[in-house]
């Protein structure tokens, strides 16, 4: 044991630590800054390793359901890659390496194409062969049975109801049986494939084709686009093809007699009767804390998904060696987990991706929430967009961690791949496009570099055969970066091992508490003055308790860095043991906070409750205002799109029975285990359907206000539901605070 100071010694270490900054960020000597300097030797090799774990698992075609490189939920090249990185795992040096077993909705596509004879206007036969098509997560012809020859093929543009309409009046039908429908679709801008794919199906067509318009794709014309299918099993053949090959078949469906298409889809899909494997191997911590740090990423892919997500894959490897080749001892453990099914892994929701870490954090290891101190989680993490910053996404209660980690001297050594360094994001937004949604709804903060979103790269490269490491047009959009790679490796590296020699975890609830002020504006307009009041009043005083939890944790942290400073093996004890109790409070809280406040505005964006229905609030007062004004103009009636997250859009473009299955979709109605369950916070299901009324109306040539006031009294009456909805949640947010308070 190291010799001792003596009491009045350290405590005048102490006073000097806490003078000169509380934080553990602010030194240069912290008690891990050996140790990251010693792991960042390791960097490089580590690197090589990350690029060959990529590179297998986005080329190797052993690792692929078929030619074109998918690997999804549940299939048998799923299964392949886990054993392939479960060996992988031991040989970096990882131990208690696992497949831990997870059920999904199974899915694996093996092949599709199309066959097409007719005659040309020179009256010669002809055949046209589409081989390059690959299938949504939707039944196959193979696994449907029937007979999918000689099929007629209509061109049904956008796949909306009005299409079908017009069809039927032109051609004096009722429904599409018979037939296979080809569709356009603008995921980016417009709809997702659920929408027209769901319609196809009402419609009773035999199968759907759709190509991309515009949004994804744009890489060019030859370039196919895959999605999550976001939809119930409609029992419907549903693919994709490219821009171009859409072109030929429309000349054909336009020019060409006596069409008979056959078209051949093998693909799999089932309900609850698939298994993933989360592949998981952990360096243990030497100091029994109970507590781990999560590294991770996803390896079920589209196309060759080298960026997305094999490179991520690649990077949780290569940080698993430069960690254990550091010989670094950690005092938790540090677990690194390849997710299986998050692309896709579940029908009946609109939430049908982040299937596997859900199951990870819910069935698999449920004894992990409350101990976890991070999730630190990769998702196309080595594509150079050009930005002169890099971000690093956290949950809001662990902005502060990531900011003193940049802050300190501990990545001195390293030079920043971006020209005006790494910025600090702690505002939720990109986490539920990522596993970290499952994590962090279950209490676990969640970090991850995330390239801002919409980026051109994005549009033409994400869910396409061009996510490879091609580097022409480079600077067209983005290239795959090694330069880069290494730093994220170097940087969350760090962060992993910041964390971990840091005994109390600094999470900032008044980060938090600014998110709840921000709710609350304008919240007098649909809640009691007086109510209002009160929760921020409650907030005010949770804002008390919430700054006195960080400054107890940063006083545990300096009171460790002054006894390593010291030497004092006993008082770095008693301090990591003060750390793990406070943790169990304050991951406690961080989970209560996910439980009581935290819901879905809609499919994707995290928001307090109230704060969510005082959107929906807002958009049917502006729909109310628009058609009470006078006369009524195509803007106003189109106003009513945005509400539920843009879900009520789908009460323009498609028929009842489409609406009515998207919002159940939506509210999770069908799945109970889900990180959508439960949390979304919109009251009214059933508003598409004055929507659609009034749209009918104006599509009447009515521009009469007097004529409108019947949906105006609905969309008030929606308003009086949401109202009194609202105020039942700012009154359990207060008492939530109040509760919060205490825990702190």
């Amino acid at each position: 044991m190291k010799k001792r100071l003596t009491c009045i010694s350290l405590a005048l270490l102490i006073a000097l630590v806490l003078m000169f900054g509380t934080s553990c960020s602010s030194s240069g000597d912290l008690s891990m800054s050996k140790d990251v300097d010693k792991m960042l030797e390791f960097t490089s090799e580590a690197t090589d390793k990350a690029e060959a774990v990529a590179y297998k698992l986005a080329y190797d075609e052993k690792l692929a359901d078929d030619s074109t490189g998918f690997r999804t939920a549940g299939s048998d090249a799923e299964h392949r890659a886990a054993d392939y990185l479960a060996k992988e795992f031991e040989k970096i040096g990882l131990s208690d390496v696992k497949k831990e077993a997870v059920t999904v909705d199974k899915w694996q596509f093996n092949e599709a194409y199309m066959t097409v004879n007719y005659t040309d206007q020179d009256g010669k036969k002809k055949t046209f062969k589409l081989d390059n098509m690959v299938s949504y997560a939707a039944q196959g012809t193979k696994q449907l049975g029937g007979d999918y020859t000689n099929l007629d093929i209509v061109d049904m543009g956008m796949g909306t109801e009005a299409d079908y309409r017009k069809y039927y009046k032109a051609n004096n039908c009722e429904n599409m049986e018979g037939k296979i429908v080809l569709v356009g679709v603008d995921q980016w801008n417009e709809v997702w494939i659920d929408g027209p794919y769901m319609e196809a199906a009402v419609q009773k067509a035999a199968a759907i084709i759709s190509y991309p318009i515009d949004g994804y794709a744009k890489y060019n014309d030859d370039t196919l686009n895959m999605q999550d299918i976001c939809a119930p099993d409609m029992k419907l053949p549903c693919t994709s093809i490219t821009k171009n090959d859409a072109k030929k078949v429309q000349e054909i469906i336009k020019s060409g007699k006596d069409i008979a298409a056959k078209l051949y889809v093998d693909n799999e899909v089932g309900s609850q009767n698939g298994t993933s494997y989360n592949v998981v191997g952990t360096i243990k911590g030497t100091e029994n804390t109970g507590q781990r740090i999560i590294v991770a990423g996803h390896y079920d892919k589209y196309f060759n998904g080298f960026e997305d997500d094999c490179t991520a894959v690649g990077l949780t490897a290569g940080i698993a060696k430069a960690i254990i080749d550091s010989a670094y001892k950690p005092a938790n453990d540090i677990v690194f987990i390849a997710h299986a099914a998050e692309e896709w892994g579940r029908f009946d929701t609109s939430t049908d991706w982040a299937i596997g870490s859900w199951e990870m954090i819910t069935t698999a290891h449920p004894e992990w929430q409350g101990s976890t101190l991070a999730l630190i989680n990769f998702e196309m993490p080595s594509v150079d967009s050009f930005n002169k910053n890099g971000v690093m996404r956290t949950t809001y209660e662990a902005g502060e961690i990531g900011k003193n980690l940049l802050s300190s001297d501990l990545l001195s050594g390293v030079k920043s791949f971006y020209e005006d360094g790494v910025v600090v994001k702690n505002d939720d937004q990109e986490i539920p496009r990522t596993d970290g949604i499952s994590y962090q709804f279950q209490g676990v903060p969640v970090f991850m570099p995330r390239q801002e979103d919409r980026t051109e790269w994005t549009q033409n490269r994400y869910h396409t055969p061009k996510d490879d490491n091609n580097v022409e047009d480079t600077k067209k959009d983005g290239v795959h970066s090694k330069e880069l790679l290494e730093y994220q490796l170097s940087l969350y590296s760090a962060l992993a091992m910041y964390i971990d020699g840091s005994p109390a975890l600094e999470l900032d609830l008044n980060s938090r508490c600014d998110d709840f002020e921000a709710a609350v504006k304008d919240t007098e307009k649909y809640a009691t003055k007086e109510s209002v009041e009160t929760y921020k009043k409650a907030l005010t005083d949770l804002r008390e308790a919430a700054a006195k939890n960080l400054e107890k944790a940063k006083s545990i942290n300096a009171d460790y860095e002054a006894a390593y400073k010291a030497e004092d093996e006993d008082a770095m004890k008693a301090a990591r043991a003060q750390g793990v109790e406070h943790n169990k409070k304050s991951l406690t809280a961080f989970k209560y906070v996910q439980d009581e406040f935290m819901g879905l505005a809609d499919y994707g964006d995290v928001e307090l409750h109230h704060k969510g229905l005082q959107n929906n609030l807002d958009l049917y007062g502006d729909v109310v205002e628009a058609l009470s004004d006078g006369k009524i103009t195509e803007e106003d009636v189109w106003l009513a799109a945005a509400i539920n997250g843009y879900y009520e859009n789908y009460a323009y473009l498609f028929s009842d029975e489409v609406c009515a299955l998207s919002n159940s979709l939506l509210m999770n109605d069908k799945v109970k285990s889900n990180w959508g369950s439960g949390k979304m916070t919109l009251a009214i299901k059933d508003s598409w359907k004055t929507t659609k009324n009034m749209y009918a109306q104006w599509n009447k040539g009515v521009t009469d206000a007097a004529e409108y006031r019947k949906f105006v009294d609905e969309y008030k009456g929606y308003m009086d539901i949401l109202k009194k909805e609202l105020q039942k949640y700012v009154n359990s947010e207060t008492e939530a605070m109040g509760q919060l308070e205490s825990m702190l």
